[in-house]
């Protein structure tokens, strides 16, 4: 997993945990279990909730069959985007991470429609729907192999042949799989820092070039 506050990937060791029966008279063997620990990279605290079946092992209760976890502390993952990124992408990206505990699905739409205007307004690509927008994409010429393997990967994970609202109306909150909504924030951290971040670094190395050109008195590098 991924350390929610340093964003590094850990493997995660419990220091605490609990299982509780839920109090469900139509489901007697439904429970959860509260986790507690700490990141090894950041050492700042990490509590988890997993549901599942509740059970009595030796003397001990435990979950099994899980099939849901949450980190419910803290509240959303702690992602860095550069101050450099337009305002316009970078708040949207915020907000999509902020909510993404909260609601992975909400989260999930407001990842789609900024991927959506990113090639909208970044790469020209307005087509009848982000299926045939991002198939277009990953055609671009010199667009690194890494970058169009991950967002046409979106259409895998998010289960687009089942699914066309996802692509047809990409605002829409509807239902997400396993790791969604993780993987888009994920691919738009990457293609955000494509986008504007190594282009930016790119010029400020060769401005720092033609500065030490110009003290050496040779000529500056060409476009």
């Amino acid at each position: 997993m991924k350390c929610p506050h340093c964003n590094t990937g850990i493997h995660f060791e419990p220091e605490t945990q609990k299982a509780y029966q839920i109090d469900d008279n139509e489901n007697l063997e439904s429970g959860y279990e509260l986790i507690q620990g700490f990141c090894p990279e950041c050492k700042r605290p990490i509590i988890l909730m997993r549901y599942g079946q509740y059970k009595w092992v030796d003397g001990e209760s435990e979950i099994s069959n899980i099939h849901r976890e949450e980190i419910i502390f803290p509240k959303f993952f702690s992602r860095s985007i550069d101050a450099s990124i337009p305002d316009k992408y970078r708040e949207v990206f915020n907000e999509a991470n902020s909510v993404l505990i909260l609601s992975p699905k909400a989260s999930a739409a407001l990842s789609r429609r900024l991927l959506q205007n990113i090639l909208w307004e970044e790469y020209n690509i307005k087509r009848r729907d982000l299926n045939t927008e991002i198939a277009e994409f990953i055609k671009l010429p010199d667009l690194p192999k890494e970058i169009s393997d991950e967002v046409d990967a979106i259409r895998n994970i998010g289960n687009f042949a089942a699914h066309p609202i996802k692509y047809q109306n990409t605002g829409e909150i509807v239902d997400v799989e396993s790791g969604e909504a993780e993987w888009l924030l994920e691919v738009l951290e990457a293609l955000l820092e494509f986008r504007f971040i190594q282009p930016n670094r790119a010029k400020a190395r060769k401005a720092s070039l033609n500065q030490k050109l110009q003290i050496l008195g040779k000529p500056p590098m060409k476009s």
